[in-house]
C-alpha cells in the first residue's frame, strides 16, 4: 500500500484551513516543515506536531503526529489515531476515506491484516469511485491468499480508471502467482505500453520471460529496473532475482 503513504496536495490544503485562525503561525509552512520530518526524523516530527498542535495545528498538526507514529513504526498507535482523525474530522467523505486508507496502512504493517480489510472497506464505502482504495484492498486481501477477492477488487480499480498503472501490473502478478500467465501477460505488457519506465512492470516481466526459459529477456528487465531506481525495493528484488537466475545457471 505504497501510494498512501502522504495526502495529496488539496488533503493538505483542506487539513491547514482548519488550524487557519491560529495567527501568526504560518500553519501551511509548519505542515510541510512536520511532514518532511516525518519522512527524516520521524521522533522529532512526532515532538513538533505535538507542540503545533498546542498551539492550535487543528487537524493538520494531529495528521502529522498519526504519521510520524506510523513512521516509527508504533503502527497500531498511529492507526488508531488516524481512525479518531476521519472520524472527528467534519471535511468531507472523500477526505475522510483518504484519512481512513492511511489508518488501513497502519494495521496492514502491523500485521493486523483483518482490521486493515474492514478500515479500507469503510472508506470505501465513504468514496466508491476512487480506484486507489480498491487497489489497496486488493494488497491486503492478497497478502493473506485472497486471490479472487483481490482480482475483484482490481477489475474494479481498472473499471473507475483504465489507466492505472498500479492496478494492472497488481492483477497480472495475481495472475502470474495463479499461473494464469496469458493474462498475466496482457496485463503486464498492457502497463508498459502506458508507462515504459515503470520498475515494477519490468520486474514482473522478468519474472514472466524467466518462467519461460527466456533469461536474456529477463537479465533486461531486471537491468533496466535497477538502473532506473537503483535504490527502491524494486531494484533490490530485481539484484536478488538476477542473483538466484546466475547460481542456477552456473549448477
Amino acid at each position: 500500500m505504497k501510494r498512501q503513504a502522504f495526502l495529496s496536495v488539496t488533503v493538505i490544503l483542506s487539513l491547514c484551513a482548519v488550524a487557519a485562525q491560529a495567527e501568526p503561525i504560518d500553519h501551511a509552512k509548519q505542515y510541510k516543515a512536520c511532514m518532511q520530518l516525518v519522512r527524516q526524523a520521524p521522533h522529532k516530527a512526532f515532538d513538533s506536531g505535538l507542540s503545533w498542535k498546542g498551539l492550535g495545528g487543528g487537524e493538520a498538526a494531529e495528521h502529522c503526529i498519526a504519521s510520524a507514529l506510523i513512521a516509527m513504526k508504533r503502527y497500531e498507535t498511529g492507526a488508531q489515531r488516524m481512525e479518531k482523525l476521519a472520524d472527528s474530522s467534519r471535511r468531507s467523505k472523500e477526505f475522510k476515506a483518504q484519512i481512513l486508507a492511511q489508518a488501513a496502512q497502519g494495521w496492514f504493517l502491523a500485521n493486523e491484516n483483518d482490521r486493515a480489510r474492514a478500515v479500507l472497506s469503510t472508506a470505501i464505502n465513504l468514496d466508491e469511485t476512487n480506484p486507489d482504495l480498491y487497489v489497496d484492498r486488493a494488497h491486503v486481501r492478497a497478502s493473506t491468499r485472497h486471490y479472487t477477492d483481490a482480482l475483484d477488487d482490481l477489475n474494479k480499480a481498472v473499471s473507475l480508471d483504465e489507466n492505472l498503472v498500479d492496478a494492472y501490473v497488481f492483477r497480472g502478478t495475481i495472475y502470474r502467482l495463479t499461473e494464469n500467465f496469458e493474462k498475466a501477460w496482457r496485463d503486464i505488457n498492457h502497463a508498459l505500453a502506458l508507462m515504459p519506465a515503470n520498475t515494477d512492470a519490468l520486474l514482473e516481466r522478468g519474472m514472466l520471460y524467466r518462467i519461460e526459459g527466456h533469461n536474456d529477456l529477463a537479465r533486461q528487465d531486471w537491468m533496466s529496473a535497477i538502473e532506473i531506481d537503483p535504490q527502491s525495493e524494486t531494484a533490490q528484488t530485481a539484484r536478488l532475482n538476477l542473483e538466484k537466475m546466475d547460481v542456477k545457471t552456473t549448477e
